[in-house]
């Protein structure tokens, strides 16, 4: 087993152990929990059904931070890292499952994934070209022009200082070379 393998398996194994203490804890039948990311940010949504009832429970940090841990201990060379995943698991039986998505756009507090994160997200986690899916290549290409007009300005402003800087020394220097010789020999 490689260390990336271990390094899954590791995580995996605590998000099953938070899991099954969550439903332990609640008398629970059933956990679900779904991650949305991209970039930096990300999005977990967690339920609990008792007795034949889904219900929303509030999403303790610890797992949190382990599906962070997950999503990328499982980032892959060629579909880089899933944007969606969702992890369940049923008390009886006690195994964690997932099934995960690499293509679907993120949305995260009911906002669509910006130009910005999908352009971090193909810096951080590259994908082969037939795994970058067209709603993030359209992103990033926005941001990456947004970040050349960027450049080009503030190259254009740095240019226009340095011509404003030149002028000036210029003008003192000429200020300094016409001052009227005021000397008793000049009167």
């Amino acid at each position: 087993m490689g260390i990336e393998q271990k390094l899954v398996t590791e995580v995996f194994s605590r998000i099953e152990k938070i899991m099954r203490d969550l439903l332990a804890e609640t008398g629970g039948e059933r956990i679900e929990v779904e991650s949305t990311a991209i970039a930096i940010v990300g999005q977990e949504a967690i339920w609990i059904t008792t007795n034949g009832k889904r219900s929303p429970i509030r999403n303790p940090s610890k797992l949190s931070f382990a599906v962070d841990d997950l999503r990328e201990a499982q980032v892959d060379p060629h579909r880089g890292a899933w944007t969606y995943s969702r992890l369940w698991m049923e008390a009886a039986d006690g195994v964690l499952h997932q099934e995960s998505d690499w293509m679907r756009e993120p949305v995260i507090d009911g906002d669509p994934a910006g130009d910005h994160d999908a352009a971090y997200e193909l810096d951080r986690h590259p994908r082969d070209p037939e795994f970058i899916p067209e709603w993030m290549a359209t992103k990033a290409a926005a941001f990456h022009k947004k970040e050349e007009a960027r450049a080009r300005r503030r190259e254009r402003d740095r240019a226009r200082r340095e011509r404003k800087k030149a002028e000036a020394a210029q003008a003192a220097q000429e200020a300094a070379t016409n001052t009227p010789n005021t000397s008793k020999d000049d009167q």
